[in-house]
């Protein structure tokens, strides 16, 4: 039933299911429709850095600032991580502590090892010891207010080898510049 609506193969329908993406009975939530083809959309832009990564070292880490209900981490985690060494792992990096440990207790639930999440803004997490002194990718969709700059930051102080960020105002500045286009 999944495979109408565009569900990625080898995607967990548990997960999607345990995301609200999908229904008990496997049909897509309306309101979830937009944000599952943006993470799909991003996946798109992360999966050949993963791939790139994978070729030159065992384990792989990637933080995800703001991560809000951790889609992007959840999804990246099924259809990537799970398949990697014990050495790779997502961080979630959020502020709101109910998110932090709803998505730890979904991890652990589903069996996902290498998904950390931690009560953090991205400003704190650039300073904190819970992480990694070097981080591979640097993610953060619809990041508001300074935490694109933030997670800049943070990508630069961890020599991230990568970032792939989509500031929250994107929509906005796509429909300026398009305006602007046609003029």
């Amino acid at each position: 039933m999944a495979e109408k609506y565009d569900i990625r193969p080898g995607q967990s329908v548990e997960l999607l299911q345990e995301l609200h993406i999908l229904t008990r009975d496997g049909k897509l939530n309306q309101d979830s429709r937009r944000k599952l083809k943006q993470v799909y959309h991003l996946y798109n832009f992360i999966e050949p850095l993963l791939q790139e990564l994978k070729q030159d070292k065992a384990g792989v880490s990637l933080v995800d600032h703001g991560a809000g209900k951790s889609y992007l981490g959840f999804i990246l985690y099924d259809l990537f991580f799970k398949s990697l060494a014990d050495q790779s792992q997502i961080y979630g990096i959020e502020t709101r502590e109910e998110l932090v440990q709803r998505s730890t207790e979904l991890a652990q639930r589903l069996g996902f090892p290498g998904m950390s999440f931690l009560n953090l803004s991205v400003a704190e997490s650039t300073q904190s010891t819970q992480l990694p002194a070097q981080i591979d990718i640097v993610t953060a969709l619809h990041a508001c207010n300074t935490a694109t700059d933030d997670a800049i930051h943070f990508a630069l102080q961890k020599q991230a080898r990568f970032m792939v960020l989509v500031p929250c105002c994107q929509a906005e500045v796509a429909a300026v510049l398009r305006q602007n286009k046609a003029r």
